[in-house]
């Protein structure tokens, strides 16, 4: 059976081939695989920046610095920083607030004696 001339066979093509063409076919394949690569580094890096941009990505980022920060002495300066941060800043509102709820209750024992004493 003799095939049309615009038809090539698997043959053809190895008899054809010179070193040329197969280094043609590598460089293909090659450039394919860096391709592959750079995209695959695009696409993750976008999703690492995603993931920076949420709550979780930013808390995570807070709690990597201050461990570095820190080191292992975390229960240290946490005591550490909220007896000499947040304490002192808390203190006059704690206050007023207790004097608040004893003025709330002082008011409610007076308003429970004048009920008594009404009977």
């Amino acid at each position: 059976m003799d095939q049309p001339q615009s038809e090539s066979t698997w043959t053809q093509w190895e008899d054809e081939s010179d070193g040329s063409s197969r280094n043609m076919v590598a460089a293909g394949i090659l450039a394919s695989a860096v391709a592959a690569g750079v995209i695959a580094f695009l696409l993750r890096r976008a999703r690492q920046e995603e993931e920076e941009r949420t709550p979780v990505g930013f808390a995570g980022k807070a709690f990597e610095r201050t461990r570095d920060a820190v080191g292992d002495e975390r229960m240290e300066a946490g005591r550490e920083f909220l007896m000499k941060k947040v304490v002192p800043e808390f203190k006059p509102a704690l206050l007023s607030i207790l004097e608040e709820i004893e003025d709330v209750v002082d008011d409610a024992f007076k308003r429970a004696e004048k009920a008594i004493k009404s009977m």
